[in-house]
């Protein structure tokens, strides 16, 4: 084969290389949703123990043992991230940057002690959680801390809830991973909000929703890691 043939055959095998990489690099983007609406994805990582529980009448008291005990009151804090995720899949392939922060008081029923017991399948299906604001003139009975409401910063704007977050625990789906590997009570958990951001920072003024999609990791002792995978969805209010 002549050196002509040779340069030939690869100036065409370098054309389609280039032309293949242009076309993926060049795709015609696809984005349906309305023009006011401003979709972030993040992912929250954050650490939580038992704070107190609240009895049948309402009291917040610091004993475990207390038959009257309906809900445990459990404090998270922790940073938030910008999700990175694969262009031709859309899975999440982890994040680089941290792009803000985490605090939120969480009340769980009591009945999320059972997962103590390993016995998953003697659980209720779905077990109901929250992030209340309604402890922020309360402190914790052990250690005397305040009680925050949720607030989460992102990217210098701060946002409350307009509307409470209602939450599930998928216990019926059963721990994410093993526990008598891991030692751990790994949950599925996901729940949405209502936002309103306050006037500053890159999402000042704009109100939406807030749905996390993740798993909760509990230890023997109750302490836990979280990391829930957030879509964040806001617009401009006109009313």
């Amino acid at each position: 084969m002549n050196k002509n043939i040779l340069s030939g055959l690869a100036i065409a095998a370098l054309t389609v290389s280039s032309v293949t990489a242009y076309a993926k690099n060049n795709k015609e983007l696809y984005n349906p949703n309305v023009a006011p609406l401003t979709i972030v994805n993040t992912i929250s990582d954050v650490h939580g123990s038992v704070a107190g529980f609240i009895d049948a009448t309402g009291q917040l008291n610091g004993d475990m043992y207390n038959p009257a005990n309906t809900h445990i009151i459990y404090p998270i804090s922790g940073d938030v991230y910008a999700t990175v995720t694969d262009d031709d899949t859309g899975e999440t392939q982890g994040a680089y940057e941290q792009r803000g922060s985490i605090d939120a008081t969480v009340m769980f029923s009591t009945s999320f002690f059972g997962l103590l017991s390993n016995a998953w399948g003697d659980l209720p299906a779905t077990l109901d959680w929250t992030m209340t604001n309604d402890m922020t003139d309360q402190t914790n009975p052990w250690t005397g801390a305040a009680f925050s409401e949720f607030v989460m910063v992102l990217d210098g704007t701060t946002f409350t809830f307009e509307e409470g977050l209602t939450g599930r625990a998928f216990t019926h789906l059963g721990p994410v991973e093993n526990p008598m590997e891991t030692g751990k009570m790994a949950l599925r958990m996901a729940g949405c909000a209502g936002l309103r951001a306050n006037g500053e920072g890159k999402y000042a003024g704009k109100v939406g929703t807030l749905c996390l999609n993740g798993t909760f990791n509990f230890e023997p002792n109750f302490n836990g890691h979280g990391v829930s995978n957030c879509s964040i969805a806001i617009h401009d209010p006109l009313i």
